[in-house]
């Protein structure tokens, strides 16, 4: 069916590009898939080390500590999911869905609303919610976090 919300770009003063919606949005709603090229692991660990990334791993079936075959990269063929950026407190979230087969290694990636959105409201999500009990300091992280969230981790991933 497609995405059926309508939603801004904009540029922020420390994270880049950005969505947010013009309409209000409630709980449960769907959102957009995260489209993109599929691309094998081997393919998306040779572009992981560009500067900006928007690879998505198919790993929300796969067992925890298990190679995931395919990535999604959004940077040349993705559609507006690929500007919703990282929050510590986020308002949308990622689900495994399928469509017209049942493949573990090939779901599509759908953002519903874990909240009540209000119009001109920033639309992110949790890139690592896995990592939601360390900090900063306990561990080296890749990308500090600008999201300004009153429970923000300090980084991103």
């Amino acid at each position: 069916r497609g995405r059926a919300i309508d939603i801004d770009i904009f540029r922020t003063p420390n994270k880049g590009w950005a969505a947010r919606t013009r309409v209000p949005i409630v709980r449960g709603e769907y959102i957009c898939r995260y489209t993109g090229e599929l691309l094998t692991n081997q393919d998306a660990d040779k572009r992981g080390g560009d500067a900006q990334t928007y690879l998505f791993d198919l790993d929300k079936e796969m067992p925890r500590n298990c190679e995931t075959p395919f990535t999604i990269d959004a940077r040349l063929y993705g559609n507006v999911s690929h500007f919703f950026n990282h929050s510590c407190d986020p308002n949308l979230a990622i689900w495994a869905v399928y469509i017209n087969h049942l493949d573990p290694r090939l779901h599509e990636l759908a953002f519903f609303a874990i909240r009540d959105i209000k119009p001109g409201e920033e639309l992110t999500f949790d890139y690592s919610p896995h990592e939601a009990v360390a900090t900063i300091t306990e561990t080296p992280h890749k990308f500090v976090c600008h999201c300004g969230a009153s429970k923000c981790r300090g980084f991103v991933f």
